[in-house]
């Protein structure tokens, strides 16, 4: 998988001298984050090709007829109108992370567009009051497109003001194939493990596989961004507490059954212990 890499310092020179990250950073949880009309970011979002502020504020306005519903998990939900013939467009729904030092406003956002799969990614927008106080610049992104569960970021946090933290949600073919887990990773060092895993793959032997569909997690990796050295690196696997398919395959039955005698309540485990599960699972697993 592939994520984009951000650098708080490359983005405190992105923004306008108005809202530049002074000396002595902090952040905030997501009680700061103000409430956007849900359908406004994806507009949002287009504005950053054209290099201009955006006014959050109106887009809302222009938007208030389409209702906007409150989740139990704290996000903002709001369906797109449907299309000439009466079809679905999609929805969005995002979740408030948090603010870094008052300039950057962090969103968890679900954007799903017609029949596509739901993109999930976390938006960095800076505030621009010097214009406005509803007036937005988007950054970038991290994160991101996962097919159904698999791949899709399932939840974000600030826990400092270096470090974020998202959990991806993954299948057990996605979950193995992180065979880089425990080390800490910059951009470079990711692009060249994809380049060496691809390498690898060219083999004519056949393979054992694991379950690799779209619906079939079976937990989240819980991955850090360190946003002020531009660092990422994995902290925790958690499994899904009850696990209620039946593997047909003796491969996938030989990895659910080695979770099950592992992997104990809470159901998480380190990275160092990751580690000596897969060394278990290559061992015990593989022909």
């Amino acid at each position: 998988m592939r994520f984009t890499s951000l650098a708080l310092a490359s983005l405190v020179f992105s923004l306008p001298v108005a809202v530049s990250v002074h000396a002595g950073a902090s952040y905030e949880g997501p009680e700061s984050v103000p409430i956007f009309h849900p359908l406004c970011l994806n507009e949002l979002k287009t504005q950053e090709e054209e290099g201009g502020a955006f006014d959050m504020d109106a887009c809302s306005e222009k938007y208030k007829d389409i209702t906007v519903k409150q989740t139990p998990d704290g996000g903002y939900y709001a369906r797109r109108p449907v299309d000439e013939l009466g079809q679905s467009q999609g929805y969005v729904v995002y979740q408030p992370v948090g603010t870094l030092d008052k300039a950057m406003e962090l969103l968890l956002v679900h954007d799903r567009q017609g029949q596509k799969g739901t993109d999930a990614s976390v938006y960095v927008i800076g505030r621009l009051p010097h214009i406005g106080a509803g007036t937005r610049d988007f950054i970038t992104s991290i994160g991101e497109s996962g097919d159904r569960c698999n791949g899709g970021i399932q939840s974000a946090r600030l826990v400092s003001e270096a470090i974020l933290e998202v959990d991806i949600n993954v299948n057990p073919a996605t979950l193995m194939a992180l065979d880089t887990l425990g080390s800490t990773l910059d951009l470079a060092t990711t692009q060249k493990v994809s380049k060496d895993a691809s390498i690898q793959s060219l083999s004519l032997k056949p393979k054992s596989k694991l379950d690799d569909r779209p619906t079939t997690c079976i937990g989240t990796v819980t991955k850090t961004y360190d946003l002020l050295n531009d660092k990422e690196s994995f902290a925790w696997v958690h499994f899904i507490k009850e696990n209620t398919r039946v593997a047909l395959d003796p491969y996938q039955q030989c990895f659910d059954a080695l979770v099950a005698d592992f992997v104990k309540p809470p159901q998480t485990i380190n990275m160092q212990d990751f580690e000596l599960f897969s060394r278990l699972f290559n061992s015990e697993c593989s022909n």
